[in-house]
């Protein structure tokens, strides 16, 4: 993927950096602070630059894929059906140009070559209950914080937003290291003790029946404690591949944006409220999503519905899916911006700080690590970013 590595710049140039995001990202303020649920009670597509409006209306969601986010299925031609405006195409080139890279450094073979839904380099007890994409990012993050534990002497680990503690479990259970969680979510704090004794209990029968396995180190139940924690955004490539599927679960934020029309109408005062998961969307009629969706923001499911307004909603649903791509676009620049705002706080705060893609890019798309200490670490940091054998 084309991008810039944050280890190759200065700290002066991830500065000038900073600027030219904040200036571009400035430019397109309509598209970022909007609300696609909003799609079509804000007139969004008219937000839109005429000549973007052409090129982009009546594309596919493969085509948006290709053309639009770069990512063109196997072995597939790139044609542009028209000449695109020099204002979308700068767009398209400054996304990709401005971005902090996520290809790693090194390459190791596949840990799932075996199985897919196994990592071959994670003992069986750490991958149970755990999906093959998060197997990969625990074993790879809690690795790197053991390197770095190991190399400035670091006795206590703490773990913000742990979730179930599948992280700290492996961190403080198979790595040996002294592990505090802090979750926001009481109940996932309740499931993570569960599961730790669990894997206590999993532990101790494989070292019954293989006496040789028996831990050498200290092995350290994490302490799980309640805090809050934030949440996280899209990944443009997982959206891409969603594209290319050209999938009917795609209409989803169409449908939504068309609910919020109907719920506008009925109530004007209640605005982006939340809607519960509604399962099977893509089986659903438009007007059977809206009744749903109704029902579970407190209003009246039997509401007379104007059926021609909401499938004129519907043959906009590319449209809709247009706008969305667009929004993702700007994520990578967003999220290099954010990246980079903590890395040269840390910096100025006095801290060696690098921005570390230490997960594969296949397997977890949103890969760079902040890595910060107070002492400096020069060559080391590349030894944190490779893998082991």
């Amino acid at each position: 993927m084309p991008g810039i590595s944050a280890r190759g710049l200065s700290h002066e140039e991830r500065r000038q950096l900073a600027v030219n995001l904040t200036r571009v990202l400035a430019l397109y303020r309509s598209i970022l602070d909007a609300y696609i649920i909003e799609f079509f009670t804000d007139n969004l597509w008219d937000t839109l630059p005429n000549s973007w409006q052409e090129a982009l209306d009546g594309l596919n969601p493969p085509q948006l894929a290709t053309l639009l986010l770069g990512k063109p299925g196997e072995g597939e031609v790139v044609r542009y059906r028209s000449v695109w405006p020099l204002t979308l195409l700068a767009l398209k080139s400054t996304a990709y140009a401005l971005a902090f890279t996520r290809t790693p450094g090194f390459h190791t073979p596949s840990e799932f070559l075996e199985n897919p839904s196994q990592s071959s380099r994670l003992t069986a007890p750490f991958r149970k209950h755990v999906r093959p994409k998060k197997q990969h990012e625990i074993r790879r993050l809690g690795e790197l914080v053991k390197k770095l534990s190991n190399l400035i002497g670091c006795t206590q680990v703490v773990d913000v937003g742990s979730g179930q503690g599948h992280l700290s479990r492996f961190m403080s259970l198979g790595l040996g290291l002294m592990v505090k969680s802090i979750e926001g979510d009481q109940r996932l704090v309740e499931r993570a003790k569960r599961l730790d004794q669990e894997l206590l209990q999993a532990l101790k029968k494989e070292e019954r029946r293989n006496p040789q396995m028996v831990q050498t180190g200290p092995r350290h139940s994490p302490h799980h404690v309640v805090r809050l924690r934030e949440g996280a955004c899209h990944a443009l490539e997982e959206y891409a591949e969603r594209l290319q599927k050209a999938g009917p679960g795609l209409r989803t934020h169409c449908y939504r944006a068309a609910l919020e029309t109907v719920i506008r109408r009925a109530q004007p005062e209640l605005r982006r409220p939340g809607v519960q998961g509604i399962p099977r969307v893509h089986e659903l009629k438009i007007e059977e999503y809206v009744q749903r969706g109704l029902q579970r923001v407190g209003l009246d499911p039997q509401l007379p519905l104007n059926l021609a307004a909401l499938q004129a909603h519907q043959a906009q649903e590319n449209r809709v899916v247009a706008f969305f791509s667009l929004a993702l676009l700007l994520a990578p620049l967003v999220e290099t911006l954010i990246l980079l705002d903590r890395l040269l706080y840390l910096q100025e705060q006095g801290f060696h700080a690098e921005l570390l893609p230490i997960f594969s890019p296949e397997l977890s798309p949103r890969n760079l690590v902040l890595v910060a200490t107070k002492m400096p670490l020069g060559q080391a940091f590349s030894a944190l970013e490779t893998e082991d054998s």
